[in-house]
């Protein structure tokens, strides 16, 4: 179907996100490659990122195949807070109610998954230029195995060739970069049109499932 031209992003159901809850790698991937909207947001329990880490958070190869097809991680550490407190809930963010607008900052801190903060952030770092992170999310990743090597990137200026990398990316949008005949025609050597596709961090590509989380 997909080959004959079906649109993935038009059911009233969102097929990324079906894709997502399952689990399956493959369909991902394929649904990803026809221009599956790595960015959506689900209708019901709106958060202020796009939905579809939700089902990312446990598994870095899914994690890392989002990123790579043009994840919105700026999103992620908006937060309005800032450095000033955040409000406590108690019947309120990932619960039974109703999720509305819910940053990221107070999802990934919640008691049962805090324990992930650090890998998720660390993966996110690897394709986001200098971001600033709110006291509520710095509160919590102080207390992961991974902050000195998180702290030193966000202290740090990142690499040229980082931040060359998504600047070209940014020019020449999530479709054109996961579309194999555009990139066939792109005049760059292999070896850069692989950077830009980040394809040292594509562990499903490379079949490196054992170094999920």
């Amino acid at each position: 179907l997909l080959n004959a031209g079906a649109l993935p992003n038009q059911d009233p159901i969102n097929c990324l996100q079906i894709a997502l809850r399952m689990g399956n790698y493959e369909l991902i991937n394929l649904l990803l490659r026809h221009g599956a909207n790595v960015n959506y947001f689900c209708r019901v329990n709106t958060t202020h990122f796009p939905s579809a880490l939700q089902y990312a958070l446990k598994d870095e190869v899914t994690l890392r195949m989002l990123m790579n097809y043009g994840y919105d991680v700026h999103r992620c550490f908006d937060c309005p807070q800032g450095n000033s407190s955040h409000s406590q809930y108690v019947t309120d963010g990932w619960t039974s109610t109703v999720i509305k607008d819910t940053m990221f900052c107070e999802v990934i801190t919640l008691s049962w998954l805090k324990h992930l903060s650090g890998k998720v952030v660390r993966v996110m770092l690897d394709y986001v230029d200098h971001v600033n992170i709110c006291w509520k999310l710095e509160a919590v990743l102080k207390e992961q195995e991974l902050w000195p090597d998180i702290s030193s990137i966000l202290t740090n200026p990142r690499s040229l060739k980082h931040l060359c990398r998504l600047k070209i990316r940014e020019c020449m949008g999530r479709l054109r970069l996961r579309c194999p005949v555009f990139m066939t025609f792109l005049p760059l050597p292999n070896c850069l049109k692989d950077y830009l596709l980040y394809k040292e961090y594509d562990l499903y590509g490379q079949e490196n499932f054992t170094g999920t989380y």
